[in-house]
């Protein structure tokens, strides 16, 4: 039973509302804490000091309790201090809104900050990316019980808190404001790179929770037909994931099969819902083929014997001749082999033979003689004397017990 940490659930849920999730130090740094509004302050003012801003929030913390802090720009945050374990670490749920803003919201904005009119667009561009809460009452109790667990306070209630204290700076010139657009591309990039970056470590949580808060971007349509526009955006996605598994040494044959799989669904979609749906599935299973198939951990002498074993299991080969077909020292390889992947080669083709053979016995009624040859076996007799090594039972008692579980459901 795999246990996950109650801070990794919040983080998740957090992420499926595309709500970022952000620890501090108490002590932090201005660019550890310009995460907390993606540098939109850092638009509008010179040298904003967000290690200031961040402390000020943290000294607004209770011991033991939450605040739903609504800072100066109609922020909020929900944010706690760390368990027992976590001294002088906060957590920052947020930005977030209750309640969608328009254009007389910004022109409020815009006055109540003194800021000059061309920052407006500034304002409407950044908050177009700030997710919105439609059900607060919801959402309250929601994360009053998660954060009474993750606390251990039963009692626990979600203090509202106003900080409308904003830091002095300096406005920027008008000019400067001019690169908003590049500004929010360039955070959009680093997103990108770092849902990228847990699909090639194939870690299926990190990389939904960065795609989750990547869709709060807003995009600029491309074609006049949304669904071909979709369709287009999205098989760029699917390019991306490939490339990125690429990274994790995964073999081609296995990247192809399922980068063309996923065109099919894409093409075949009929709607922007189904298209949405597949963003998660394609995560999901280009994060898996990295967990279940990446050689990135190993020498390249190895892969290859790796990449060479799993496609040609089923043709005579030993240590000899894969030595001699990489033109590696045979005993070079072998101590290499055993080194890296913690057993013989013999023993990693019986391995790989093996489960084909597994997957054989389950799905087709062919004989034993016939499954060893598709396996690489010279003959059945020694195919069951593997099969009965690695598993503890023979090859036809491992059938009966698959067809008496089909059977029993």
């Amino acid at each position: 039973m795999v246990m996950m940490d109650l801070r990794d659930i919040l983080r998740d849920i957090l992420g499926s509302y595309r709500v970022q999730f952000l620890l501090l130090r108490e002590q932090c740094t201005a660019p550890e804490a310009s995460a907390l509004d993606f540098l939109f302050r850092d638009q509008l003012y010179e040298s904003f000091d967000y290690a200031r801003f961040a402390s000020a929030i943290m000294a607004l913390v209770p011991p033991d309790s939450v605040i739903d802090l609504k800072d100066d720009f109609g922020l909020h945050y929900l944010v706690f201090r760390g368990r027992d374990t976590e001294s002088g670490v906060f957590a920052f749920c947020g930005p977030y809104t209750y309640r969608a803003y328009g254009e007389k919201d910004y022109e409020r904005l815009l006055a109540k900050h003194q800021l000059q009119a061309d920052s407006i667009d500034a304002i409407r561009w950044y908050f177009k990316r700030i997710p919105v809460i439609q059900d607060y009452l919801s959402w309250q109790h929601m994360f009053s019980i998660l954060l009474a667990r993750y606390l251990a306070n039963p009692d626990l209630e979600i203090k509202p808190v106003s900080y409308d204290h904003p830091e002095a700076a300096k406005q920027k010139p008008a000019i400067s404001l001019s690169s908003i657009p590049y500004t929010s591309v360039e955070a959009r990039y680093a997103v990108e790179n770092a849902m990228l970056e847990a699909i090639r470590r194939g870690d299926i949580s990190e990389a939904i929770y960065q795609q989750n808060l990547f869709m709060g971007f807003t995009l600029d349509q491309r074609l006049p037909d949304p669904l071909r526009d979709g369709k287009n955006m999205i098989i760029a996605v699917n390019t991306a994931y490939r490339k990125a598994i690429e990274q994790a040494a995964v073999h081609p044959l296995y990247i192809d099969a399922i980068s063309g799989q996923f065109v099919v669904e894409i093409e075949n979609a009929e709607t922007m819902d189904q298209l949405q749906a597949l963003i998660p599935k394609m995560i999901r299973h280009y994060c898996l083929l990295v967990q279940q198939h990446s050689l990135e951990r190993y020498s390249g002498a190895v892969r290859n014997c790796l990449n060479y074993i799993d496609f040609h299991y089923m043709e005579p080969m030993n240590l000899e001749s894969l030595a001699s077909r990489f033109t590696i020292n045979k005993n070079y390889l072998s101590a290499r082999f055993h080194k890296e992947v913690g057993m013989t080669v013999t023993d990693y083709i019986n391995k790989t033979r093996i489960q084909r053979s597994e997957e054989l016995l389950g799905s087709t009624a062919l004989s034993m003689q016939m499954i060893a040859e598709q396996c690489g076996f010279s003959d059945a007799n020694y195919f069951t004397r593997t099969f009965k090594k690695i598993n503890g039972i023979s090859p036809n008692e491992y059938r009966k017990t698959l067809n008496g579980r089909l059977h029993s459901k």
